[in-house]
């Protein structure tokens, strides 16, 4: 009866402590040598062949162009001869160097690209049990057999594999996580990365083959449709878009000066736009530089916050005035709210968070700050109210409402530890080499999701100052609140402390009583 262990990995050792030697009697003749070696070298031939006629095969049916030429070419060398099978190639031949010099890119797409799948594949299965045991990704069972996990499918590609792995009994996702750079090494790629399965006891590697992040990516240049689960803000490692989820969501965008930051605003509003000139999305804005970054584009927002500390403290809970009122109407009709023109979606842009919760002078107003972005964290996810902040330096007093923030972009950074500040323990270990960013490619980053902390890295769209102000133009916000019409919220005053009466003052007080 077959048992469930040996499914389990790959097995490469039967006896990893115990050499087994087999005792060949020596032939006695030069010509029974000769004729040993010469059957064993014929049968790693035969094998060779064959392995080498399926991989044909193979190749040509995952590129069915080149596939279809040699298939032609066979056909006419069967009824022309050798001068046919040689005609067909010719012509092939000079069809694709011309298809390559005209149109290069359908070209790599159609055949190319195709060929160095292929070739990856190759090289993915042939050495993945040796790569597993040279790396330290090895478990030895009760009968002394020594396994490893077990590469079970490739999905490829064109500017990333996929790999679904099978995990062995003793190693886990993290052992493959702190491996990671030798797999890549092994592959030949830019990154790899260990990704959670939907099944247990299996994960999966991405494999980066190509670096698609170094132009950036143009915003969209017409009206689309608004989701506000999936807003498209650029492009993420593998080619495919970068789709933000906003919705019950808040977001805090991390880096140094010039990492970005401000293009990634930009990219969301522009996502962003046509629902605000409908009326579906509201902006609040805070701006502690005065209006430097978001008065360029003032028109898009509902409320601007910039002149003054005492207003940038106003607009944050008047945000978090709304958030309460919501609360208390929604209570008892739903769990989440849903955005409509009558009801709709508000976005707390924050541009500088540590702004508002360290540098402000006054420490009345910076615990008002603090109370009301914490209050807009903790209740502005089901009532529709989400806060998107800046941070330049993560290692002020931001930190401590990290946990807060439920989807995080690390942009570039200074030091290593400020990776694990932003992103989370073990980040950089996954990946998030945020220090290695170079200052050249503003807007990449890696984002860290608290629905399942995957670990990807991204570009956000690029858009200039002429574009924001187009935009502006085109899709202003059709409700405008001012900042001084706000009224702050009003707080009761504390009761003065009443000082202990002692000596004299108290005898007199008692006295008093006792007369009384």
């Amino acid at each position: 009866m077959f048992t469930h262990q040996p499914f389990r990995g790959s097995t490469i050792r039967r006896r990893a402590d115990v050499q087994r030697t087999a005792i060949v009697r020596e032939p006695d003749t030069l010509s029974s040598r000769f004729g040993l070696a010469a059957g064993r070298g014929l049968f790693r031939l035969a094998l060779l062949a064959v392995w080498a006629a399926v991989m044909t095969i193979w190749l040509l049916a995952y590129v069915p162009i080149l596939g279809a030429v040699v298939a032609l070419a066979v056909l006419l060398g069967a009824m022309q001869g050798i001068a046919g099978f040689l005609a067909v190639l010719a012509v092939a031949l000079a069809a694709g160097v011309t298809w390559w010099w005209s149109h290069g890119a359908s070209f790599d797409r159609l055949i190319a690209s195709r060929v160095f799948r292929f070739g990856r594949r190759i090289r993915y299965r042939s050495g993945f049990a040796d790569l597993m045991a040279s790396a330290g990704l090895q478990a030895r069972d009760a009968s002394a057999r020594l396994v490893v996990p077990r590469l079970l499918w490739c999905r490829l590609g064109l500017h990333a594999d996929l790999l679904t792995v099978q995990l062995c009994p003793g190693v886990t996702r993290e052992d493959l996580e702190e491996r990671t750079d030798e797999l890549r090494s092994e592959f030949r790629a830019l990154d790899v990365r260990v990704l959670a399965h939907r099944r247990r006891g299996w994960v999966w590697l991405r494999v980066i083959c190509a670096d698609t992040l170094m132009e950036p990516t143009a915003p969209p240049s017409s009206a689309h449709a608004v989701d506000l689960e999936a807003l498209p803000l650029g492009r993420r490692e593998d080619g495919s878009p970068w789709r933000l989820r906003l919705l019950g969501r808040h977001v805090l965008m991390a880096g140094a000066s010039g990492s970005g930051k401000s293009s990634m605003v930009a990219g969301l509003l522009v996502a962003l736009a046509p629902a605000i000139r409908e009326g579906l999305v509201r902006v609040i804005g805070i701006d502690p530089k005065g209006g430097m970054e978001f008065g360029m584009y003032a028109e898009l927002f509902h409320l601007l916050a910039a002149d003054s500390d005492e207003h940038l403290v106003v607009g944050l809970e008047a945000a978090a005035a709304l958030t309460a009122q919501r609360t208390r109407e929604l209570r008892s009709r739903t769990r989440q709210h849903v955005p409509t023109t009558a009801e709709p979606f508000y976005v707390v842009l924050v541009d500088e968070v540590a702004s508002l919760t360290t540098y402000i002078a006054d420490r009345g107003l910076r615990s008002r700050a603090q109370a009301a972005l914490g209050q807009l964290l903790t209740k502005g996810r089901a009532p529709g109210v989400s806060v998107v902040g800046c941070v330049q330096d993560p290692r002020k007093e931001v930190v401590d409402l990290r946990g807060l923030f439920t989807t995080r972009v690390g942009l570039r950074m200074t030091e290593k530890t400020e990776v694990a500040m932003v992103l989370g323990d073990g980040a950089r270990d996954r990946g998030a080499r945020c220090d290695q960013i170079s200052a050249l490619t503003p807007g990449i980053g890696y984002v860290v999701d608290d629905e399942d902390q995957t670990l990807t890295k991204v570009r956000s769209v690029y858009v200039d100052d002429e574009q924001m102000r187009w935009l502006a133009r085109t899709y202003p916000s059709p409700t405008r609140e001012d900042i001084g019409a706000v009224i702050p919220v009003q707080r009761d005053e504390p009761t003065p402390r009443r000082k202990a009466k002692t000596g004299a003052a108290k005898e007199a007080s008692e006295s008093k009583e006792d007369s009384s």
